[in-house]
């Protein structure tokens, strides 16, 4: 019996932090999704149901290091106010000669964002030497390429106009990830709540 809870809590978990969106916002990048998809782009399409703006990926943690990660989650946004962001343009991850992942993003940065995920990177510190981003983009993956892109059919796919798409930031969420050939299956661990504005 002790033994089986010893070999549970040292199996690692692989979590990130992320703002989850609301049904009507996945549907709105769902159907820029489908349009990206119809000018023929090779390439692994993630489930509307995952998609979601990270904050900070955490890797495989043990079991252990999960209350120390809540209570900072909690202790980061407590001063904090709900905010909107807008996505309103495509780009590439690296470069567009070799492409691996699009996504969407803003065309300016809101500083409330910048803010929220410098303090939470901050916070966690105390909880384990987390790898530090070299530098924060936000941005929300619509597509992973699978094959090597047409590079005309993939300029073609960068210049579909996506709208403006305002993303509500009420919570933060600390996310389980279980990878399987099917693909990803997040589950939320732990919710923190921004103050109403």
């Amino acid at each position: 019996m002790n033994s089986n809870r010893n070999n549970n809590e040292n199996n690692p978990i692989r979590c990130f932090i992320a703002i989850v969106l609301d049904g009507p916002t996945k549907g709105k990048l769902r159907w820029v999704q489908n349009d990206i998809r119809a000018t023929g782009v090779h390439a692994g399409w993630p489930s509307a149901q995952n998609f979601h703006l990270t904050l900070k990926f955490l890797g495989n943690i043990s079991e252990q290091t999960l209350p120390c990660i809540k209570t900072m989650l909690s202790e980061t946004i407590t001063d904090k106010t709900c905010f909107d962001i807008t996505f309103n343009r495509l780009g590439v991850f690296p470069n567009v000669r070799h492409p691996k992942v699009i996504w969407i993003g803003p065309d300016k940065t809101s500083s409330k964002l910048i803010t929220l995920q410098r303090d939470i990177d901050l916070k966690l510190d105390r909880c384990h030497q987390f790898i530090k981003e070299k530098k924060f983009s936000p941005h929300i993956t619509l597509s992973r390429i699978s094959h090597r892109a047409n590079l005309s059919v993939f300029k073609k796919a960068l210049e579909i106009k996506t709208g403006t798409i305002k993303i509500p930031v009420n919570q933060v969420h600390l996310i389980k990830s279980c990878l399987s050939p099917s693909g990803a299956v997040h589950s939320t661990l732990f919710r923190a709540n921004l103050k109403p504005s």
